[in-house]
Formats: structure tokens, C-alpha cells, sequence
């Protein structure tokens, strides 16, 4: 066999190896890249408060556009550390339609974030509102909000807290 040919060969499978750990550790990459996930970005610069007391464990995210490119107020909240049966690991809140909704999808196949980066799918984009008696929770959250402050509550028994106060620190937000 020729150099070239070993060194392609050799190239090839250390590509295979990579692809493959990238794929096993991060699966949304792949729908990333097929173009059946984005980018949501990284945490904004939010206090985050439970039960009145601050809450650093919570990162909020931000975005302004729905999939099918239309305009929206969303914040991502990521509950990671507080879900214990898989059911609550985000939470969407929707101040132009003025709802709260939890992902019909969680799994590392719709969220993942990656260098601090938050990617959803497709799939995680589409959220059951708190208020839904078959897919939510049949539970009015109370929202409140103005231009610096959210407000709302959880359902009873789902997390180690009853509600939810964010305070917006970020200028970008602030300012659109």
C-alpha cells in the first residue's frame, strides 16, 4: 500500500472515532446539523429566586424566534438539578402568548448543551402548557411580568420549590 493511501485510511478512522464519540456524547450535533435543531445560546445574566430565595442552579435562556421563524418573548428556564422522575427539566415561558409549558421531549436527543450553548430539537420545541388538563398539569401558574421581572408559580409535589421569581439583568434583553 502507498503512503497516501495509509495516511487516508488512518485519517478516515480517527474522523469514524471522533464522529462517533461526538455522536454518542451529543446526538443533537447530528440533528444540528441536518437541520433538525438550533441554537438557543448561552444563559443570560438573570437572579433567578425560588420560594424567595436566590437560586444560582437555574440558567435562564432567551430566544425570539419560534422554528417556523416567527417573532416571539420566550425564556428557557433549565431545571436540570432540581427533576427527579424526568418530567420538569425545562421550563417555557411565553410572554407574547402569556403561557408557561414544560417540553414534550427531553432527552439528550432534544437538549443538550454543549460549551455552555443550549441546543434544542425540533421535537423539544414543542411544549405542553401548565394549564392543560390532559398534557400539562390542569394548574394555573399565575403568570406576572413587566420589562425587568417574571413571575409565576409550579405545580404542587413537581419540584422543591412553589414558584418563581427572575429578575432581567441582561442589557440585550432589557433593550428589545
Amino acid at each position: 500500500m502507498s503512503k497516501v493511501l495509509k495516511t487516508s485510511i488512518g485519517l478516515l478512522v480517527i474522523f469514524a472515532v471522533i464522529a462517533g464519540s461526538v455522536y454518542l456524547n451529543h446526538p443533537i450535533i447530528s440533528k444540528w446539523i441536518f437541520g433538525s435543531a438550533r441554537i438557543i445560546g448561552k444563559p443570560i445574566n438573570a437572579n433567578v429566586y425560588t420560594d424567595g430565595h436566590i437560586n444560582n442552579d437555574i440558567k435562564v435562556y432567551h430566544y425570539q424566534k419560534y422554528w417556523d421563524g416567527e417573532n416571539t418573548n420566550c425564556y428557557l428556564l433549565s431545571l436540570k438539578e432540581f427533576d427527579k422522575i424526568g418530567m420538569l427539566k425545562f421550563i417555557n415561558v411565553d410572554l407574547k402568548d402569556k403561557w408557561i409549558g414544560r417540553p414534550v421531549g427531553t432527552t439528550k436527543d432534544d437538549y443538550d448543551s454543549i460549551n455552555r450553548n443550549l441546543f434544542q430539537s425540533e421535537v423539544g420545541s414543542h411544549f405542553a402548557d401548565f394549564k392543560d388538563d390532559m398534557k400539562g398539569y390542569d394548574f394555573d401558574p399565575k403568570l406576572t411580568f413587566n420589562d425587568t421581572e417574571i413571575k409565576f408559580n409550579i405545580p404542587p409535589n413537581q419540584l422543591k420549590f412553589n414558584s418563581i421569581r427572575i429578575e432581567l439583568n441582561d442589557e440585550e434583553v432589557l433593550n428589545k
